[in-house]
Order: structure tokens, then C-alpha cells, then sequence
């Protein structure tokens, strides 16, 4: 059990009533109601389990604290204790098709260049921006951005040294001023204004989607395409991800995980896997899959949210199985070259997940995890026997749940409802939740 985990655990117990279970929460929150009926929302925002209430702490659109605007798309999360504040930091999954009124400018020729070399790329304007909260009330003091010029910022993760690694899934080029994209950018939540950016090209150019850290310090990162690959990079220097290897999975007798035609992967069987490693992690076209795929590296179905409780890794596939409709894998990490995977679970009906995306691990123990369909997108638990129990649904508007994350002092969650540019604070009796 990591610090992060352990804290947030703590401050639960008294509001569970769970006296010692700690670390074997998730044990006692079965549900396999997959229909449970939601509370219908009269502003046609988001519909609730009835023990749950949300708030909007922040709307795309709208004047920020430095002057910009709130940027729309808003996709990974993640949540920082800094002394009485408590700091969300944002990504926004933006591309120049989007159009520039999707950005934090207002003026964007005039502040892009007023930005210098605290904009990565010109022709781009994606990046992060942080919400800081006063930790009691939850009430919003300031809203700024945080990482400026980069292009589709989709998931990323929180180091183990509380830092946020955004991750570009975009590996387009601006040849004019040769500045290349499809990497990943480190932000610190505890600056006050923006970061400069700085790629970390050692960590692989390709279409990232997320990133966790293992018990030894590793960062595992996925790869959004349908041939997609799980990869791991060891850094040379403790907190300092500028210089290491980077590695792609490969599952020992399965050349294929995705079990589209063929179930060639068993439901929560242990394989052996081990790494190979990449030996161009920043090349100039889109190659990093097919040199590890060379080397025997096992493809996946796009690969997005990827989180760890300390033991373990859990990776959303959201298009493998049969149905297409997901997979959520687990690593189980080793400092030998060996270690095993698990297909840990697959949606095998048309009633509960669709399309898992986005995930990340609540207090207690279970995972929670945000759709990404073109149909109606919903949020999910589920338990550590793979039991899913709904949380929330977005009736309205198609957009899908993203960024899920928990306050590191209590129960509350921070997600963002990604098309309609909304962020929001959900809280409530979570143990009627769970039962």
C-alpha cells in the first residue's frame, strides 16, 4: 500500500465505521446490480446514485485567475494536498480542429507570443490548467493555467513524488518550426503560475494516453490504438524521469490480447510476461508499437487508463473482448525481467460496463471507472471480484466521463464531463454507494 493510498484510507475509517479493515474494504462492497435506478437530475447534467450530490466548481468559458479563460475538453485529473489547498490539475484534450476558442486565449496570436517560450508550440493549444480549493469548504480560490502550447492532452498520472505527467496523444509535427508532439510533459501542482514545457522524450513519442508508477518507481504507460502497446520506463535517476529506458510488454505464448475473433486470452488466468526493450523511443515517424511488435511485444485494444493500488497495475483496454466493450488487465510488478498479467476482467454482456476509459482506485479499495461510448456514458465501480455496481450516468449530452479522482483527505471526487467542458465535485454517503 502506497502513502497516497494509505492516507486516503485512513481518513475514511471513521466515516465508513469500518474500524480495521483497512486493505480489505473492497472485500465487503459487492454489487452485481448493474440497473440500479439513478436519481434523474432536473438540470440535466448528470444523473446520481440517490446517497450522491455533485457541484460544478468549474465551467469552460469562463475568466480564469491569470486572465485566460477556462479551456473546454477537459480529460485526466489528477488531486494534490498542498498545505491547506487542495489543487486539481486538468488536462484538456485539445487540437487545432477544435478551433482556437476551445484555448485559454482570448487574443491568441497576442498572448501566445506574450507566453514566449512558456508556449510549447505555436500551432497548438492543448495543455493543463489547476483549480486550487480550500480544503474544508471545497470552495474554488483560484483557477490559472498551468501548461501551455501542447497538442491533445488526454490522461497521464501522479508521480511518487507528487508531480502530474501529462501525456500527448497526438504525434504530429509543426515542420516549420520543428517542434514535435507525442510526448510526455511533467507539471508541479505546487507552482503558482505555468510550467515551461519540456518534453520527456526518454518516455517514448507515441500516442499516449496515461501513466502509473509501480512500487519500485517505474512508470507503466499506454498507448491509445488498437494495436496498441503497455509500456514500462525505468528512469536512471530517482524523481527524474528525463533520462532512462523504455520497454513494451510482451505476454509469453500470446500473440494477440485482444480476443476479438478468438479467445486466445482466459478470464483471470496468470501468464507469464517480460519486457523488450525499445532502443528509439523518440523516432521521427509513429514506429515505437512496430519496433516493440518486432521484438515479439504483444499488441492490445487500446490501451487508456492505467492505475496502480500499491500491489498491483490495472489497465483499461476500452475495445477488447469479443463485444468490443472492454478489458481491464493487472500486472502484477517484480524487479526480475519475468513477472505475470491477468486478464482481470472482460465485459462480456450488453447491461453493464461499455467501453472503459479513464480509472483510478477510491478510498476504499475498488476501482471506478469512466465510459467512453457513443452511446450513453456512465460511472462504474467495481469490486475486487470484478463486481460492477453504478455510481453516476450521463443522460444528456453523449460526452463521456473523464478524469476521475479522489481528494486525498476524504471522499470527495473530482471528474470532468469532458464535451460539455464541466468539472465537477461529487459527494455524498459513499458506504450506500458501495453496499
Amino acid at each position: 500500500m502506497d502513502r497516497r493510498t494509505f492516507i486516503s484510507l485512513s481518513a475514511l475509517l471513521p466515516f465508513f465505521g469500518f474500524g480495521k479493515l483497512i486493505g480489505s474494504l473492497s472485500k465487503d462492497s459487492s454489487n452485481s446490480i448493474f440497473k440500479r435506478s439513478l436519481l434523474k437530475d432536473p438540470d440535466k447534467i448528470v444523473d446520481l446514485h440517490h446517497a450522491l450530490k455533485y457541484r460544478i466548481i468549474s465551467q469552460k468559458g469562463l475568466p480564469m485567475s491569470d486572465g485566460f479563460k477556462v479551456p473546454g475538453l477537459a480529460d485526466g485529473m489528477g488531486a494534490f494536498l498542498i498545505e491547506d489547498e487542495i489543487v486539481l490539475v486538468r488536462n484538456h484534450e485539445i487540437v487545432p480542429k477544435h478551433g482556437m476558442g476551445q484555448g485559454a486565449f482570448q487574443n491568441p496570436d497576442t498572448q501566445i507570443d506574450l507566453l514566449g517560450d512558456r508556449h510549447y508550440d505555436s500551432n497548438a493549444i492543448g495543455g493543463t490548467t489547476n483549480i486550487v480549493l480550500d480544503k474544508n469548504s471545497k470552495k474554488v480560490l483560484k483557477e490559472y493555467l498551468s501548461l501551455s502550447g501542447t497538442m491533445q492532452n488526454c490522461a497521464g498520472g501522479i508521480t511518487p513524488w507528487d508531480t502530474w505527467l501529462t501525456c500527448e496523444e497526438n504525434v504530429s509535427i509543426n515542420r516549420k518550426e520543428q517542434i514535435s508532439h507525442g510526448y510526455v510533459f511533467e507539471v508541479d501542482p505546487k507552482r503558482p503560475s505555468i510550467n515551461r514545457p519540456i518534453p520527456l522524450k526518454k518516455m517514448g513519442r507515441f500516442n499516449h494516453e496515461a501513466v502509473a508508477f509501480d512500487r519500485f518507481n517505474n512508470a507503466y504507460l499506454t498507448e491509445d490504438r488498437t494495436d496498441g502497446l503497455i509500456y514500462k520506463f525505468v528512469s536512471k535517476d530517482q524523481n527524474n524521469l528525463k533520462d532512462g529506458e523504455l520497454f513494451a510488454l510482451r505476454i509469453k505464448d500470446i500473440k494477440d490480447s485482444r480476443n476479438w475473433n478468438n479467445s486466445l486470452v482466459e478470464l483471470n488466468r496468470s501468464y507469464l510476461a517480460d519486457w523488450v526493450k525499445i532502443e528509439d523511443p523518440d523516432p521521427e515517424n509513429d514506429t515505437v508499437r512496430f519496433e516493440g511488435m518486432t521484438k515479439g511485444a504483444t499488441p492490445f485494444a487500446r490501451p487508456e487508463g492505467i492505475i496502480t493500488d500499491g500491489r498491483s497495475v490495472y489497465i483499461c483496454c476500452t475495445s477488447g473482448g469479443r463485444l468490443k466493450k472492454g478489458q481491464i488487465w493487472k500486472i502484477a510488478p517484480t524487479l526480475s525481467k519475468e513477472f505475470s498479467i491477468e486478464l482481470w476482467y472482460e465485459v462480456q454482456d450488453k447491461a453493464s460496463l461499455n467501453m472503459p476509459d479513464n480509472i483510478t482506485i477510491a478510498p476504499w479499495g475498488d476501482l471506478i471507472v469512466c465510459e467512453d461510448n457513443s452511446d450513453i456514458n456512465r460511472l462504474w465501480g467495481l469490486t475486487s471480484k470484478g463486481k460492477p455496481y453504478l455510481i453516476a450516468q450521463n443522460s444528456y449530452s453523449r460526452s463521456e466521463f473523464a478524469g476521475a479522482c479522489f481528494s486525498t483527505l476524504d471522499n470527495t471526487m473530482y471528474i470532468n464531463i469532458q464535451s460539455n467542458g464541466q468539472t465537477l465535485l461529487i459527494d455524498g454517503k459513499w458506504n450506500e454507494v458501495i453496499s
